[in-house]
């Protein structure tokens, strides 16, 4: 029998398993770069605007993605993209631990099969492509098109892709789909089922790190909650956090520009937000909990509220 904290340690174990060699290709793509910049044709420490330095850009552009995509990087995304079977056979085992009478419905082997098609996309020549290469060469383009400086274009390069203090570029989108993909399908997959068993009540689970957004630290602090409490929850009623610098617990920041708690993905609600969570790379799941589980002071809170009565009485 699974338990739900094998779902997240599979979790944790797959996106490690395919960002640890990131950084390393993002030297690659830097040193490779740097070969081709000293081809540039420059002018007292400026880039010239010439046919042949427009031209480097799109053998640039092929040779980035031949960097990236090796074979070895390929074989990567392929063992990622098992994953998704094997979080699906621990959410069998754990709804089947709970439920005995559950059965995966066919559904399910649909979502997954489009959540590895869409993951392997972005990982490969589509995606990076797109997201990775192109923000390269325009970077090179406008600087030779503008008659750059050299320095800068260096520096501005180095800051893209081996920068210590952050990410780079690559690291950035692969840890963003990786984290993502497969956090969004478990949860999906939870959410579907919990739906077709009927539960509702939740605890929002896994270990906070540095990077935890207010809405996450304070949701973990919540020993449950019900499934008729999340519009509240996502205008942050009621929800505080301890500020990392200042050490003193304050109300859940809501962001102007779409009114929910700081760091959500625009457009969540009530119906995506066992999926979405608190926003891109959260590592955050929602666990469903038995009525049984939760003290009758909590449930006897939301029974009173008038957000629950409206949705008893939507439900019946």
């Amino acid at each position: 029998m699974a338990e739900f904290k094998d779902i997240l340690e599979k979790i944790g174990e797959s996106i490690s398993n395919m960002n640890k060699r990131i950084p390393s290709i993002q030297k690659d793509i830097y040193d490779s770069l740097q070969e081709d910049l000293m081809k540039l044709d420059l002018q007292d420490g400026r880039i010239k605007t010439t046919v042949k330095n427009l031209s480097l850009i799109n053998s640039i552009k092929n040779k980035l993605n031949r960097i990236i995509l090796t074979d070895e990087y390929k074989s990567e995304v392929k063992e990622f993209a098992k994953s998704f079977i094997e979080i699906s056979n621990l959410q069998n085992q754990y709804w089947r631990g709970i439920e005995g009478a559950f059965k995966p419905k066919p559904l399910l082997q649909a979502i997954k099969e489009q959540a590895i098609t869409d993951t392997v996309s972005k990982l490969t020549e589509a995606g990076i492509g797109a997201n990775i290469a192109e923000p390269i060469t325009d970077i090179l383009r406008t600087n030779i098109t503008t008659g750059g400086s050299y320095k800068k274009l260096t520096e501005q390069l180095r800051e893209n892709l081996v920068n210590t203090q952050t990410p780079g570029t690559l690291e950035k989108y692969v840890g963003q789909v990786t984290t993502d993909a497969i956090n969004q399908y478990s949860n999906q997959y939870t959410q579907i089922v919990s739906n077709d068993l009927g539960y509702e009540w939740f605890k929002y689970d896994n270990t906070d790190i540095l990077t935890t957004r207010p809405f996450c630290d304070a949701m973990t602090d919540r020993p449950y909650f019900h499934i008729s409490e999340v519009p509240a929850l996502l205008r942050a009623e009621g929800l505080t956090y301890v500020n990392k610098k200042t050490g003193v617990r304050e109300p859940v920041p809501i962001y102007a520009k779409t009114g929910l708690p700081s760091g959500m993905i625009p457009g969540t609600d009530a119906s995506n937000f066992f999926i979405r969570r608190g926003g891109y790379n959260c590592g955050h799941s929602i666990r469903p909990v038995n009525e049984r589980q939760v003290p009758q002071a909590d449930k006897d809170r939301v029974y009173a509220t008038s957000a629950y009565k409206a949705w008893k009485s939507a439900k019946n």
